[in-house]
């Protein structure tokens, strides 16, 4: 039938206003449902898993903190993850330039590895003599933007015994600012910078606490029961911020359970440390694609950005039993990002 204007008034000319209502939402619908003509699915923007073997990583040329450091991933807005190594003390000789009470404008958190070390926590930049933090393996630190730490050499009777290595994930770019007569904003191990403002620590409204357990002590493993065998330690779960940080253990010979065995995110990221043990996993690229299993040992790194599938191999994935350090963010890598998504899981 030839289309005009007089025929569609006549096509309708027959049909109550409420049924033309009704038919023409239904194409309404139709259109925005199917659109015009065929339009292809735009495909998934899968992207790899990346995997990096930090015992073999290189040595940092310019390291952090007056340790040794290997900075072997880095994030958005010059955000990093740190892996450093403190040496013990050869004498009781006061540092030749103690940073003092400090804070950061972004978040970080760290958990150490082996060893231990002491630090001031004030709760005021007036107070001089902060208390008294002793960090030793196990230990998780979740420090928010605006919380002091560090101070004076004086530590009473707990000085640090040991060598002491860490992990450490700085949400910004290194800036530090001191508080006090001499408060000041720089990069102290980026002398080759230049210090871009000297913000006024006195004009803070709030300065903030940070999060710290000792997580040999303070806490007990739980059967995890999404994933029977699996255990866990909850170290900080904030819902609002879209942080959320565990300990993973699996015995020698668990297998995943089929309906948790590979999954992805849309937004998340997870970022997962193996402190001990051996564990096998099947990265692929997409939902569909096949794998190519990877065994991971003792301080491997893997982050599994948005739309990277993180699956375990078939069968029995450990011989010996692993242990991991897990962190979530629930967008990019910073809090603020809201609720942390479900992840989809793959059949």
């Amino acid at each position: 039938m030839k289309c005009s204007y007089r025929n569609t008034v006549l096509l309708f000319a027959g049909i109550s206003k409420n049924a033309l209502r009704g038919i023409l939402g239904a194409a309404f619908a139709c259109i925005l449902l199917y659109g015009v003509g065929t339009v292809a699915r735009a495909a998934e923007p899968w992207q790899p898993l990346q995997i990096i073997d930090v015992g073999n990583h290189p040595w940092d040329t310019s390291p952090r903190f007056r340790s040794k450091t290997k900075t072997f991933f880095k994030g958005p807005n010059d955000s990093s993850l740190i892996y450093a190594s403190f040496a013990p003390r050869w004498d009781m000789n006061p540092p030749a330039d103690p940073l003092g009470s400090h804070y950061h404008h972004w978040h970080e958190w760290a958990y150490i590895l082996d060893g231990d070390f002491v630090i001031h926590e004030p709760v005021s930049p007036h107070q001089k003599s902060g208390m008294l933090s002793h960090f030793t393996q196990g230990t998780w630190l979740d420090r928010p933007a605006y919380s002091l730490h560090g101070g004076g050499w004086e530590v009473g009777g707990k000085r640090a015994q040991n060598a002491c290595t860490l992990l450490i994930f700085e949400e910004g770019d290194g800036s530090v600012v001191t508080v006090g007569p001499h408060g000041d904003h720089f990069k102290p191990d980026f002398p080759d910078r230049p210090q871009p403002y000297r913000p006024d620590w006195q004009a803070v409204e709030q300065f903030t606490r940070p999060w710290i357990v000792h997580t040999t002590t303070d806490l007990e493993w739980e059967t995890d029961s999404a994933a029977p065998g699996r255990m866990l330690k909850w170290l900080s779960d904030d819902q609002q911020e879209g942080f959320r940080a565990r300990l993973v253990k699996i015995p020698p010979g668990w297998t995943a359970p089929p309906q948790r065995k590979a999954g992805y995110y849309q937004r998340a990221n997870r970022l997962i440390y193996v402190l001990y043990g051996d564990v096998s996993i099947m990265p692929r690229h997409g939902s569909a694609a096949a794998g190519t299993q990877v065994q991971l040992s003792k301080d491997f790194f893997v982050h599994q950005p948005p739309y990277s599938v993180f699956g375990f191999a078939d069968g029995p994935v450990t011989s010996a039993g692993a242990v991991w350090l897990e962190v979530t963010y629930a967008q990019g890598l910073a809090h603020g990002g809201g609720r942390i998504e479900t992840p989809t899981y793959l059949e």
